[in-house]
């Protein structure tokens, strides 16, 4: 894989039962990972659906030898290394936590949330514009029948794919509203790179520019609790059933775009009205 550049894309948790000390799988599988870095020093990663923030630190704090364990997530100082690691955030570790993923088997799902602290600590990650996080769907269907079915055991995974760009916008406008981050580091650059730049950047994808864009609209949507089969027989689960959410069409520029491409919308949020960006992404 290093040699033709392919990128190793794993979820690290040493086997086994839980290790001592509270320390997670995740945590117990970082040395493995240093060791993987050290045999294949140009061989690209991704950690995927990353829950902890201050574990993905560790990793890159072992990697680079950087004597910064007080800070919550990497330092903008290593920006400037090549990225060969980097990890992918879910929509819906933004705003599941553990006690709501057990409690609820449409929330549940692996790896499993955690604590409110660590859902902030990824809000913040999403807002930092460092592009070493971006956004990794993660997203997996399951027959509703089999995730309400009650005295079995529940099939982890959450469904998001078909408003995921929405309930990323939905836990940071709510992250708002507790005090996490505030409403200007919510910002259409920063968005836009979580959501689309920073990931192609690093699969070395060329740019989105001139594809179709996502435009984001108050129209009063909500999220449904399921959505069908085109035969009507399987039935799927989605997450956040009932939460109101923008309405997310594409837009398919007319013409070459210019150097200011994305059009002026009015965005709603519950306490202000204020004027926004449309958040241009790339539909592929």
């Amino acid at each position: 894989m290093e040699h033709f550049d392919l990128v190793l894309n794993l979820h690290g948790e040493m086997p086994g039962s839980l290790p001592g000390g509270g320390m997670s799988l995740e945590e117990a599988f970082l040395p493995e990972l240093k060791r993987l870095h050290e045999k294949f020093p140009r061989l690209r990663c991704v950690l995927e659906a990353s829950r902890f923030l201050l574990l993905t630190a560790q990793y890159y704090l072992i990697l680079y030898s950087i004597a910064l364990l007080q800070l919550l997530w990497m330092p903008y100082g290593i920006v400037a290394h090549q990225l060969l690691s980097v990890a992918t955030i879910t929509a819906h570790h933004l705003y599941l936590t553990r006690e709501i993923s057990e409690a609820d088997p449409l929330a549940f799902c692996k790896p499993i949330p955690q604590t409110p602290s660590d859902r902030d600590a990824l809000i913040k990650a999403v807002c930092s514009g460092d592009p070493k996080f971006f956004f990794g769907s993660d997203s997996a269907p399951h027959p509703l029948t089999a995730k309400m079915q009650g005295h079995r055991t529940v099939p982890a995974g959450v469904f998001t794919t078909p408003f995921a760009t929405q309930l990323v916008t939905l836990a940071l406008q709510e992250a708002i509203e507790r005090g996490v981050i505030s409403e200007n580091e919510v910002t259409h650059e920063r968005l836009e790179q979580f959501l689309s730049r920073y990931g192609r950047r690093f699969y070395k994808l060329p740019a989105a520019e001139g594809s179709p864009k996502i435009v984001l609209e108050r129209k009063g949507e909500t999220i449904p609790t399921s959505i069908r089969s085109a035969d009507g027989i399987l039935e799927i689960g989605l997450s956040r059933p009932t939460a109101s959410v923008f309405s997310a069409p594409h837009l398919h520029p007319a013409a070459p775009p210019t150097a200011d491409p994305l059009p002026t919308l009015t965005t709603a949020h519950p306490h202000t009205t204020r004027e926004g960006r449309a958040t241009g992404l790339s539909s592929g």
